[in-house]
């Protein structure tokens, strides 16, 4: 869903497209203080709060630069320099509308932003959130206290209405849609988290500091399996009367965070099984959920103690837990791959580079392989292909944690003249090279024969083509800047000839 539809889809009543830009694809909501604006990443909607002058709603723009697009109250959406600034960019601005609550304005954003169109629970996940409102809101009946729902990640689901000023910790957790991290932390140094996963039984937190008040604590578990908890800020412990009418509606919120994960689950199932076909070649039309080109299949390896559907849900993980909201990540004939795009932030090959990395730091046994690049849909398999016969390669030959196939094509063409295959096509950069219009008049492959065939006696290898010496100074000149070879190394010679001589075949 671009922003432009999603405007659409809210209407006035929310969000009004205020001034239209590129068609940028809305991927999640990010909540972003006009005192802190950190860089918004591909794919953010960017809910601008606490701006008080004309610079900072600027400084936000230009944060938001990459963003699917801006929402700013007036007067700021209205400031000419915001609007020109935006122009420049092609970034979509919106501006919330003045009768609109700020609780109901981000519960109507979320949802429309969570739903994910084409997939087989569009229009259900939508009635679970709503139900899991109604029981925040009943629930903080029963209490007489703000509550909120959260699931075991302490990702806020739903919180009642009417009392978002209890205390800066609530507000932060509704606005942020989770538990500050801070608060994560305080409430971790009590043991909250290690009692909510082993207890079934409600417990009183106490006041922290910062003016952060207590919290009445209800774990929700089905099947012995715990799935989220209940939160209400309370000033003491809850009367026995409002305690025996709490199990009845824990019950009715476990049964919805199980069919909201089994929504979650179909969901992620048919995502991996688009991702998948992408990856096999199944189709060469380009879907909704994947962005613009060109991409990089990316092979992901280790743990190597985990099977193929346990490292899958590892690197889904690890790349959400790092910023990567949809994460092109599955699994394919024992093997785990990511389709890459861009050149910055997260779901890029150099964003992707520096968590491999990192792991590997650690001791992880990680590493990721790159396939060539994929210009179309339907090269996409090819990239995927290389980066698995480059991960075949014996570790040695390439000890790196991030290894690129445009650097290593001569480990690959080396490693199938050993095992009699140097007649497979390969996206080498010759020939690539041979592709490009305009330089057919030079016959490269002959050039470079020679050249090998006397390496180091550019005078022998003139006179084996019948040209001035000076020619083929001029020739090796011109291929370092049209082709990344590096002839001083004896492999890529080795290579360059065998490749030379697989293309004379074709």
């Amino acid at each position: 869903m671009t922003t432009a539809a999603l405007a659409q889809a809210l209407g006035p009543t929310f969000v009004r497209l205020s001034q239209p830009g590129e068609d940028r694809p809305v991927l999640g909501l990010e909540i972003v203080e006009a005192s802190d604006p950190a860089r918004a990443e591909r794919g953010d909607l960017v809910v601008a709060v606490g701006v008080r002058t004309d610079d900072e709603a600027l400084a936000l723009v230009e944060a938001s630069s990459e963003a699917a697009g801006l929402i700013l109250r007036r007067p700021w959406a209205d400031v000419a320099r915001v609007r020109e600034r935006c122009a420049d960019l092609a970034l979509p601005l919106l501006v919330w509308s003045e009768d609109a609550t700020w609780t109901a304005a981000l519960a109507a954003l979320r949802s429309a932003v969570e739903v994910v169109p084409g997939t087989p629970e569009h229009g259900r996940t939508d009635h679970v959130f709503s139900d899991l409102f109604e029981m925040a809101d009943t629930i903080s009946a029963i209490l007489d206290a703000p509550v909120t729902i959260e699931d075991a990640t302490s990702r806020v689901l739903a919180y009642s209405h009417g009392q978002t000023d209890v205390d800066a910790a609530r507000m932060s957790t509704i606005v942020g849609r989770r538990v500050p991290r801070e608060m994560r932390d305080h409430f971790r140094s009590l043991g909250v988290f290690k009692r909510l996963a082993h207890s079934d039984e409600p417990f009183l937190v106490p006041a922290g500091a910062n003016d952060v008040r207590a919290r009445y604590v209800v774990p929700v578990r089905a099947g012995g399996e715990w799935l989220g908890s209940i939160w209400a800020v309370v000033d003491g412990p809850a009367t026995e009367d409002r305690l025996r009418r709490l199990p009845a509606a824990t019950e009715l919120v476990a049964l919805s965070l199980l069919r909201l994960r089994a929504q979650t689950e179909l969901h992620h199932h048919v995502q991996l099984d688009q991702v998948r076909r992408v990856l096999r070649g199944s189709t060469t039309d380009q879907p909704r959920w994947l962005d613009d080109g060109p991409w990089h299949v990316a092979a992901l390896e280790g743990p190597a103690d985990l099977g193929a559907d346990a490292r899958r849900e590892l690197w889904l993980s690890l790349c959400l837990r790092h910023g990567w909201r949809q994460p092109l990540v599955a699994d394919l004939d024992s093997a785990v791959y990511a389709i890459l795009r861009g050149q910055r932030g997260a779901g890029s090959q150099p964003w992707l580079a520096d968590l491999v990395r990192a792991r590997g730091q650690k001791g992880s046994g990680t590493r990721m392989v790159v396939g060539s690049e994929a210009i179309t849909v339907g090269q996409v398999e090819q990239s995927r292909t290389d980066a698995a016969e480059l991960l075949a390669l014996p570790v040695g030959a390439t000890p790196e944690p991030v290894i690129c196939f445009d650097a290593q094509w001569p480990a690959i063409v080396l490693s199938r003249a050993v095992r009699g295959q140097v007649d497979r096509p390969l996206a080498s950069p010759l020939a690539d090279l041979l592709k490009t219009p305009g330089h057919a008049k030079t016959d490269w492959p002959a050039t470079l024969e020679a050249v090998i065939d006397h390496w180091g006696e550019p005078q022998k290898a003139a006179r084996g083509l019948g040209v001035h010496p000076n020619t083929i100074r001029y020739r090796l000149a011109r291929l370092a800047e049209l082709c990344p070879v590096n002839l001083d190394d004896p492999r890529e010679r080795l290579a360059l000839r065998l490749e030379i001589a697989r293309l004379r075949q074709t």
